[in-house]
């Protein structure tokens, strides 16, 4: 592979034909989606059971087992709503640039993949503590790793962060 580049020119030839590049994608966000969930369900400060997530979704513990199971594939939006409600974090769905794509996806989630579900006291510390670097000039340009680049700046009493990607996109945070 090329240096810093997560595929080669091979694999580019070998998903060249847009069926194969479809089952490709496919198999990978199946298999993300469920070892995600799975991780996201095990983790240490969690730890439940396929009974207990499927209780949090309002579905039956086969429900979960099928969500985990990367060959199923007929997940649904409103599935993936119910298990981002169990869990208590956001879901994000975007269809991004091929070469954005191959890197996020290379991410696979793992067991030590962790995520905080919502806490207001800790998002609301956060946002507190952005809101006095910016007035304070502490806050710039951020990179997210992702071929992302973030610039924070205030803007009528919030944030505005401007995500320079190849379609320029602004969020305004409230302060």
């Amino acid at each position: 592979m090329p240096f810093g580049l997560p595929w080669s020119e091979q694999f580019i030839t070998q998903i060249s034909e847009k069926e194969m590049r479809s089952e490709f994608v496919a198999d990978q966000v199946r298999t993300r989606i469920a070892l995600l969930i799975r991780a996201l369900r095990e983790q240490p400060d969690r730890d439940w059971s396929q009974t207990r997530l499927g209780r949090e979704m309002g579905k039956p513990q086969s429900v979960v087992s099928r969500i985990e199971d990367p060959d199923y594939g007929k997940l649904t939006l409103q599935t993936l709503l119910d298990v981002s409600k169990a869990f208590d974090l956001p879901l994000w769905i975007d269809l991004p640039e091929w070469e954005d794509w191959f890197r996020l996806i290379g991410n696979v989630p793992e067991s030590s993949t962790s995520r905080e579900s919502f806490d207001s006291r800790r998002l609301g510390q956060m946002a507190k503590d952005a809101k006095t670097s910016v007035s304070s000039g502490q806050i710039g340009n951020l990179n997210a790793g992702l071929g992302v680049n973030f610039t924070v700046r205030p803007f009528d009493n919030a944030l505005l962060i401007h995500a320079a990607t190849n379609s320029n996109v602004n969020f305004r945070a409230a302060g």
